[in-house]
């Protein structure tokens, strides 16, 4: 958490990085994230001698990042930019103390921040156009609920051509047999649908909305007008056509609870003529004004949720409960209905009204990147970089690899993910081109070799299919792999945020780990030095008239009571621990601790007071004290032990300011005022 802790202090305070030749020389521009340079020279503002040099631009990107924005900043004065020049100076030359060390080299350091660069880089790898669109599409959806039929005939992501050809023209011709030959779509669904229910439901899913159902499908279902059948839609299910037979408003997220009687010889009702009875009573007593969780509880037959009034949540529910939770409003209760499951009373307890674009948007922006929609973005995203970056396939390797592969009698375990090549058979292949991307110095070539790099990651095979086929379907994920790693290598270059914001995270975990060995940790570690520092520094710890109490701390009253018995009854400390905390709960914590007079009024009562003396329950809200006095200190120099805590706090700040000196020392700079009155301007 300290870690934690210390990198946001330093993104607060716009600590930034020394430039790297990773990123290029040029710090200003890009794409986003601030004001451009203008085409005028960036003068030197302050320069380490023969270490490093910061333009007037950078420290004015950092500056205003961190203080309100490039408007609110032209108003600040001379002496708000030197005050925060002088705490950037300090982390410049921690910065370059942490390098000079050679951090930045070591594994530990090299682990850490590519964690936090993979972190910061998700934003920037989705196409903002697209997502923006689906933001708002998911909103627009979520304004209806639909009501729908389907027909699925069952064809996974990975089947053969053949399998997928076969399937599309069954649901083909399954359409054309409804929209053109007047047959009917339920009798078809029970008939022919691989939907396993559909034998029962006629294809019927009832009413849903937005996220309900993936993403394909859900298109399909939105972009069908009321009492017309979709066109063949994919999903990874298969092929579906869809009819929708219902397009309403949805009135808001409802929270739903039910009851329900059940048929059966451990149920009260035998038959479905007692079941019917049975909630049919209920129904009247519920008119009737009964208490819904009371009725539940005593005649739902619903074991996991009978004692929690019926509760199911805001999820989708089986299709005959959606259709009365879309009719019912907060408060109502259905009519009986039947089901396969038993006999039901639903009831709405909770209707949260839809919300406005701006408060939804985060909320759906989170569920896109969860959902099947991630991938159109991603898919626009490849696209503008092929085009961007000139994206030229190879397909001569992939094919002379595919025939050593068959030669050397190794497609069955190609084909199932497991392949491993063996240098003395496949080495001259692996330098083969597969494609290239940009231009220059930023130009890429990927290579067989490469590929079967990432296909040993992938383990991705198709059993039972040939070299070629596999290939054919592993080339494009290796592609679009490659692609994105290359647009993640580019983000630097293209996105200034991007680039201040990655080298301030590599300086914050720089400072973090030297900062710790100069300063934290040997503060605690060195005790030597510390007592020293006590002893040189006595005047700084000193305190008022002080009690010293052992206190009795319990969340639960009950138990503080008891112990409150205890105390009266003469029982010892570690009688009372071991009476309360017999169990393996810890009912009561149990601590000593001195207070200074005047520093807490909780406390207060116990001064002027008998050793021994005990006080009432103390309430604090959350938890529950009481005080038993131990002994009475008078004001003056607190003991070693009694100031460790201060006196470390203190000896930090002392190493830190000493540190400080030393590298003032070692790494003079040189402020061009000229270059400071001029900022902003």
């Amino acid at each position: 958490m300290r870690k934690q802790g210390i990198i946001v202090f330093l993104l607060a305070f716009a600590l930034f990085a020394l430039q790297s030749t990773a990123f290029g020389a040029d710090l200003a521009g890009g794409k986003s994230g601030g004001k451009p340079k203008s085409g005028k020279k960036d003068p030197a503002l302050l320069v380490f001698p023969g270490k490093d040099t910061v333009y007037k631009s950078d420290f004015e990107y950092v500056y205003q990042k961190n203080n309100g924005g490039w408007d609110k900043v032209k108003s600040h004065s001379q002496a708000q930019f030197k005050e925060y020049l002088a705490l950037y100076i300090n982390f410049k030359r921690k910065v370059l103390e942490a390098e000079a060390n050679g951090l930045q080299n070591s594994d530990a350091f090299k682990t850490e921040f590519e964690g936090y660069r993979k972190q910061l880089a998700q934003p920037y790898l989705v196409d903002k156009g697209s997502q923006e669109e689906m933001v708002r599409e998911a909103y627009d959806r979520g304004k209806w609920i639909i009501g729908a039929s389907h027909i699925l005939i069952s064809c996974g992501p990975d089947a053969t051509p053949e399998d997928t050809m076969r399937a599309y023209k069954k649901i083909v011709s399954l359409r054309d047999s409804i929209v053109g030959g007047g047959k009917d779509f339920g009798a078809l669904a029970a008939q022919h649908s691989t939907d396993p229910s559909a034998k029962n439901n006629k294809g019927d899913l009832g009413y849903f909305s937005v996220f309900d159902m993936v993403y394909p499908f859900e298109s399909g279902a939105f972009n069908t007008k009321v009492g017309e059948v979709s066109k063949p839609v994919r999903s990874n299910f298969g092929y579906h056509i869809i009819k929708v037979y219902d397009r309403v408003e949805n009135s808001g997220k409802k929270t739903a609870a039910h009851m329900i009687i059940r048929v059966g010889a451990q149920y009260t009702a035998k038959t479905e003529e007692q079941a019917k009875t049975m909630i049919a009573e209920i129904h009247q007593k519920l008119k009737a004004g009964a208490d819904w969780n009371e009725i539940c509880e005593k005649y739902s037959d619903d074991p996991n949720t009978a004692k929690k009034g019926g509760a199911l949540g805001q999820g989708r529910l089986i299709p005959e409960m959606e259709t009365y939770k879309r009719k019912l409003g907060a408060g109502q209760f259905s009519e009986p209905f039947s089901t396969s499951f038993g006999h039901h009373i639903l009831k709405i307890t909770e209707v949260e009204p839809v919300k406005s674009f701006e408060e939804s948007a985060p909320d759906l922006k989170s569920r896109i990147a969860r959902d099947a929609r991630s991938t159109v973005s991603r898919e626009r995203l490849v696209a503008r970089v092929k085009k961007e970056s000139n994206f030229q396939p190879m397909g001569d390797a992939i094919a002379k690899l595919n025939k050593a592969i068959d030669d050397q009698g190794q497609a069955p375990v190609y084909a199932k993910g497991f392949w491993k090549p063996v240098d003395s058979l496949y080495q001259q292949y692996y330098n083969l081109p597969l494609y290239t991307l940009g231009e220059g110095s930023q130009k890429k070539t990927g290579t067989i070799r490469n590929y079967i790099d990432w296909y040993l990651v992938a383990h991705k095979g198709y059993d039972g299919a040939t070299t070629a086929q596999i290939s054919d379907k592993l080339l494009p994920m290796f592609y679009e792999q490659e692609i994105l790693n290359y647009e993640e290598q580019q983000l630097p270059y293209k996105y200034r945020d991007y680039r201040e914001l990655l080298k301030e995270y590599r300086d914050g975990i720089l400072l973090f780990t030297l900062t710790e060995d100069k300063v934290w940790r040997k503060a605690v570690e060195d005790s030597t030095g510390l007592k020293k520092y006590f002893e040189d520094n006595r005047t700084k710890f000193t305190a008022g008239e002080r009690v010293v109490v052992t206190e009795y701390i319990s969340e639960k009253r009950p138990m503080i009571e008891d112990v409150q018995k205890l105390l009266a009854a003469g029982k010892t400390e570690k009688e009372i621990d071991a009476e309360v905390n017999k169990s393996s709960a810890l009912n009561i914590r149990i601590r000593t601790q001195s207070y200074e007079k005047g520093k807490s009024d909780a406390e207060a009562m116990m001064f002027g007071q008998q050793v021994g003396y005990k006080s009432d329950i103390l309430d604090g809200g959350r938890t529950f004290r009481i005080l038993v006095l131990q002994e009475n200190l008078p004001a003056g120099q607190k003991t070693f032990d009694e100031a460790k805590s201060e006196c470390i706090t203190q000896y930090q700040n002392y190493l830190e300011t000493e540190w400080l000196k030393q590298l003032e020392s070692k790494y003079p700079v040189e402020t061009k005022d000229k270059v400071l009155a001029k900022l902003y301007k």
